[in-house]
């Protein structure tokens, strides 16, 4: 039988568990975000755009992509695409193209109004992105704020 002992606010707990020991920290089994970036200068800065690798787009965004959206990308138009954020639950219309003079692929067209300015990411920022194939949409959240 397990002995227990009061706390200071009344609760009981088993003995030998210090209170200050034990962990609140969540720890998610399934992580969806396939990219995760801590942004830069650059992704906060007059171009207007988040900068994203090419061999992650080509790995976790374009495989899942149906064709037509793979073509527009590739253009250098690029496609409308629907970016959700997570963690207000609102969604944006944003470009996503390849910049054949960097070498990368950017979400752009409201990245500094719509998530920059209105979230208050800063330098050092870290976040989370994944492409939702059934729902054609990127998922965007913050996971850690570097200030």
């Amino acid at each position: 039988m397990a002995k227990y002992k009061r706390t200071q606010r009344g609760k009981k707990e088993a003995s030998g568990c210090d209170p200050e020991e034990v962990s609140t920290e969540l720890t998610l089994l399934f992580d969806p975000y396939k990219i995760k970036k801590r942004l830069t200068q650059s992704d906060l800065g007059h171009l207007s755009r988040l900068l994203i690798g090419r061999d992650f787009v080509k790995s976790h965004f374009l495989r899942w992509m149906n064709e037509e959206t793979v073509r527009q990308v590739e253009s250098s138009k690029g496609a409308d695409v629907i970016v959700r954020d997570m963690d207000t639950c609102s969604e944006h219309r944003l470009v996503f193209v390849f910049w054949a003079s960097s070498g990368s692929y950017v979400l752009k067209g409201g990245w500094i109004k719509e998530f920059v300015k209105r979230r208050g990411l800063a330098v050092g920022d870290e976040v989370g992105i994944y492409w939702e194939p059934s729902a054609s949409k990127f998922h965007f959240s913050l996971l850690h704020k570097a200030n």
